[in-house]
């Protein structure tokens, strides 16, 4: 059908034949996913879009880097910049434009070598929190990274969402608007990654077992008092980041069952406490009478509870 379609429409003989090849492709898996029953019916993606991206294939070596420059097919050389030294074959290319404005490359290259760290015997266990972002079972507590900074960027983001609501809706002020607001939240989330990557090479470069709970945060927003505060932690995007950093260094992460109540049990005699709940922050056993903190407690039980499905 696109042959027949390149012949009525010129315009198409302009693109990339690959990057049009992609699209088909992309509505196949779309169409498959429908009919699996695990997403809705595809719809058309509007010109309006704020995220818009094209995927081209190297074939016959059409994509090449020189030096600072990289070459796209029916583009030509373009200016790009990265820290890496891209060596290996190119497989191939996405182009992706942010809300923000900027032009981003996604580079997929061929046998990419792992940076393997050496094996260990050590293993620890991971609570996430809100008032510690990071509880390790030694007792180690890791803290949001830069609050302050991100509460400033939240409260920008309020004052522009304000301007914009008074702003006509499509006028040249109002694309304005929309570009800024797309920069703080941009501001945001590389601050977030940057510090989430180094967390997790830290926890990666020393633990080879690392345990953590798979958490519900769908289930968890619905609570009207927390979800705001759950949604600024990016917990998902923490967790996205420790298992790729896992897999490159060949470490092993395991994810115990969400609905585990590791908080409520003592790690020590593995009494359930039923009456315990979010607002308390230290509890004593009733059975073997050890007081607990409650985010120390929860990661040595997801500990224990990571090692024996390991195990198993």
């Amino acid at each position: 059908m696109l042959t027949v379609h390149k012949k009525s429409n010129t315009w198409l003989r302009e693109l990339d034949s690959q990057a049009l090849l992609q699209s088909l492709r992309n509505l196949e898996t779309a169409f498959k996913r429908f009919f699996k029953g695990t997403s809705k019916y595809p719809r058309y993606k509007s010109k309006y879009n704020p995220i818009q991206s094209y995927k081209t294939l190297n074939i016959n070596n059409c994509i090449r880097i020189n030096g600072n420059r990289i070459r796209l097919p029916k583009v030509g050389w373009i200016k790009f910049r990265t820290k890496q030294k891209i060596q290996d074959k190119i497989k191939s290319v996405t182009v992706s434009k942010n809300p923000s404005g900027k032009y981003t490359l996604s580079i997929l290259c061929d046998n990419v070598p792992q940076k393997l760290f050496k094996r260990n015997d050590r293993s620890c266990g991971l609570d996430l929190g809100i008032t510690n972002f990071v509880t390790i079972n030694t007792g180690e507590k890791i803290l949001f990274p830069e609050q302050d900074k991100i509460n400033r960027l939240n409260k920008k983001i309020k004052r522009l969402q304000r301007s914009l609501s008074k702003k006509k809706k499509g006028s040249n002020n109002y694309k304005k608007q929309k570009k800024r607001i797309a920069k703080a939240y941009e501001k945001i989330h590389n601050t977030l990654k940057y510090h989430f990557y180094k967390i997790s090479q830290r926890l990666t470069e020393k633990y080879q077992v690392i345990c953590m709970e798979t958490l519900n945060i769908k289930g968890m927003l619905k609570n009207s008092k927390l979800s705001n505060k759950i949604s600024e932690k990016a917990w998902h995007m923490f967790t996205t980041i420790l298992k790729q950093k896992c897999q490159e260094h060949g470490r092993t992460l395991i994810q115990i069952d969400q609905w585990y109540p590791s908080s409520k049990i003592c790690n020590i005699c593995q009494h359930k406490n039923q009456k315990l709940t979010l607002k308390q922050r230290t509890w004593t056993c009733t059975k073997c009478h050890t007081t607990h903190n409650r985010d120390v407690n929860a990661a040595k039980n997801i500990h224990k509870k990571g090692l024996k499905e390991l195990n198993t």
